[in-house]
């Protein structure tokens, strides 16, 4: 690839990045929602299976969150996933703890005749502190296509949408047992620095009054172990 290729393929690049990027934080800014949840989080889940990373992530939105994602490779077409986290919800009167497992399998992956990555994923969450608990199971697709670009660099942009069963103890200013079927989506891009190091960033748009009344974004750091990448 020459030179001028190059930097044509790395400006388009960057254009798509910066517009995922400007898509997720507009359309978080013009949520209008109240009673917001920050641990309501991206997914961050990319449509291809992983053999093992670890995710460091910021969130924001109502208030502000710190999130930990641990993927591990089951099978070649299958893995399982970790997330824990903290929430500190803006007007809340103390944190709110996160924990969840979720598994990634293989739908297709892109070939000539298609350009689509599909990850068909499902799992469950609970977040509980500052006297609620809220219990969310989703299932879904991610989609999404991979860009090669020059010395092991990649950008993937994607979408998740995910429909989700969610029941909350304590909600809501009658503080009452409450229940829904949402139906949730996340936008976002990778941006692939290595082969061991990428940069992660979403938003999560969210159907549910229960676990999360107000959209978030988040931005993240992805670790590979050396010895895990693949080829």
């Amino acid at each position: 690839m020459s030179v001028i290729s190059s930097l044509r393929v790395l400006r388009h690049s960057a254009v798509t990045m910066s517009a995922v990027m400007s898509a997720v934080v507009v359309a978080s800014l013009l949520s209008s929602r109240v009673e917001a949840q920050a641990f309501q989080y991206p997914s961050l889940q990319l449509p291809r299976v992983s053999t093992r990373d670890y995710t460091a992530a910021l969130v924001g939105g109502a208030g502000s969150s710190v999130l930990f994602q641990w993927r591990e490779g089951w099978t070649s077409t299958r893995h399982v996933e970790l997330d824990a986290g903290l929430a500190d919800r803006k007007g809340g009167a103390s944190l709110v703890a996160f924990v969840g497992g979720s598994v990634g399998q293989e739908l297709t992956r892109a070939t000539k005749e298609q350009p689509l990555d599909l990850l068909l994923t499902g799992g469950a969450g609970l977040a509980f502190g500052s006297g609620l608990t809220v219990l969310r199971v989703p299932i879904g697709v991610s989609l999404g296509h991979t860009f090669e670009l020059d010395q092991e660099m990649s950008l993937t942009p994607y979408v998740h949408p995910r429909a989700s069963i969610d029941l909350c103890s304590s909600c809501g200013t009658e503080k009452r047992s409450r229940s829904e079927v949402s139906l949730n989506f996340d936008l976002g891009a990778n941006f692939q620095v290595s082969q061991q190091f990428g940069i992660r960033v979403a938003g999560s748009f969210t159907g549910s009054d229960l676990a999360g009344g107000r959209d978030t974004f988040a931005v993240g750091l992805v670790w590979t172990p050396a010895a895990l990448v693949k080829p």
